[in-house]
């Protein structure tokens, strides 16, 4: 068996990646086991670096970060020593319900926050990088490319490292690592953890750049406090991009079991349609509607194995091959029905839209796909619309302005380059057929606040346009 140092004992492979090979190994002098990360570098300069960089993560002691215990050179290669951590990375178990990822992105801020106070970046914070532990504790992973921010660059190739699906925009323009681009990839890693993908990862390398540098990620599941916070982190500018202290507070809310925020009932398997009446100004919703409303299209990737194929270590997760891809098609389940032509179509899953009203006289139109925001409070039914698109509908997006409390409602996926909370439903782009009765949904303004009514005069206020139409009640 190899002997590193005369004093690690390499048992076994643990994986490997573009950086290096992973050992289990056994310390003789202490009697423990660790994850020895043997490096490839490529001159002495940049083993030289890799060095400096070790020893200063070696600096760390928090509870969310993955341990360097030390650092060894033998024979011209360099081995970092660190704790042997025996858990599933987010990557192998994404996606997770949002207040889950809410708390696992705190912990990783925590590791984030440390390693910041003590100069150092991170530059590849990734789902694969994030150790979820079975007590639930996570650990940050794979400082083995983190940086001191006061350490010059020691590579005269000019490389950037780093994962390019969540590599901030600014570094692809030359700039240096430091921590605004480590909360752009937290963000990156938040949004893949509830969405199940990448918001910018495409199939080449230059595609990939290019999303990250000029495409704004459309969330279809991620919505509420969590998407402020993820839409927040993945702001193109560092300067208007969300600060630790910021992503803390919108986390701390996202993972909240009793955060301020008015929820809708959950469906009722017995009906197919949710009525909404008008009761002194607010909105009371009636129980009714199919069941598992708040699925949206291929939500369901398929169950990842995790249990059978546990990442010791961040390295072991590194490569493709070691995080699981869904499967291609979901396994049946219980309550799939199984539609025949003899059987006429399942009438469309809808959910109610409301208005809802804010301080100053903001707006909000939101339905049970999305989590009121704080601060408003019901107002008026504006009828209901499809949780899933089909044909003749178009998706309906909730935004929040830029620099305010507002809101409002549009049919761009960039929110007129506001933020994007999410979406709301789909709505039809025409008027439907007779059988199912509708009625048109126009945004209005009132001075520079947006709102949304289902008068063309818009309460006597300015009309900018025609949003779609909303289906009904058949009982109206």
């Amino acid at each position: 068996m190899k002997v590193v140092a005369d004093r690690y004992q390499v048992i076994r492979e643990l994986g490997r990646g573009g950086m290096g090979v992973v050992w289990l190994a056994e310390d003789r002098v202490i009697g423990r086991q660790v994850a020895l990360k043997e490096l490839r570098t490529s001159s002495p300069a940049e083993r030289e670096r890799v060095l400096r960089e070790a020893r200063t993560a070696g600096r760390l002691n928090s509870p969310s970060v993955v341990t360097v215990h030390d650092v060894v050179v033998e024979e011209g290669t360099a081995y970092i020593v660190m704790e042997l951590v025996s858990a599933p990375t987010l990557a192998d178990l994404m996606p997770l319900p949002a207040d889950r990822v809410a708390a696992i992105g705190l912990a990783v801020l925590d590791a984030l926050d440390t390693a910041h106070a003590a100069g150092i970046v991170h530059r590849d914070v990734k789902p694969g990088n994030v150790m979820v532990l079975p007590n639930g504790q996570v650990k940050l992973a794979d400082f083995g490319i983190a940086r001191a921010m006061d350490d010059p660059r020691l590579t005269a190739n000019g490389g950037v490292m780093g994962s390019p699906g969540y590599m901030a925009p600014e570094l692809f323009a030359g700039q240096p690592p430091a921590p605004p681009s480590d909360m752009w990839a937290l963000g990156a890693t938040l949004f893949e953890a509830v969405e199940g993908r990448s918001p910018f990862e495409r199939a080449t390398t230059a595609a990939t750049v290019h999303a990250v540098l000029n495409e704004r990620p459309v969330p279809t599941h991620l919505a509420g406090p969590l998407s402020e916070v993820v839409l927040g982190l993945l702001s193109q500018a560092p300067a208007t991009r969300f600060t630790a202290q910021q992503a803390r507070a919108g986390l701390q809310r996202a993972a909240s079991a009793d955060a301020e925020t008015v929820v809708f009932p959950k469906a009722d398997d017995g009906r197919d349609v949710r009525k909404i009446a008008v009761v002194g100004g607010g909105v009371a919703a009636v129980l009714a509607l199919t069941a598992a409303f708040v699925l949206l299209p291929d939500d369901d990737p398929g169950e990842r194995a995790v249990a059978s194929t546990p990442s010791p270590t961040s390295a072991t997760s590194a490569p493709a091959s070691s995080s699981p891809a869904p499967s291609s098609s979901a396994p049946p389940s219980s309550s799939t029905t199984t539609t025949t032509t003899s059987t006429p179509p399942a009438p469309p899953r809808i959910v109610p839209l409301a208005r809802f009203k804010g301080q100053d006289n903001w707006s909000y139109t939101g339905s049970s796909l999305l989590d009121v925001p704080m601060g408003y409070a019901p107002d008026k039914a504006l009828g209901m619309v499809l949780t899933q698109q089909e044909g003749g509908t178009r998706p309906l997006y909730s935004c929040q302005v830029k620099d305010s409390p507002g809101r409002m409602t549009s049919l761009s996926a960039t929110c007129e380059t506001q933020r994007v909370y999410g979406v709301v439903g789909y709505v039809y782009e025409s008027q439907p057929p007779a059988d199912k009765p509708s009625q048109e949904l126009f945004r209005c303004k009132a001075g520079d606040r947006h709102f949304d009514s289902n008068e063309k005069h818009c309460d006597g206020q300015q009309l900018e346009f025609s949003l779609g139409w909303v289906l009904v009640d058949r009982e109206q």
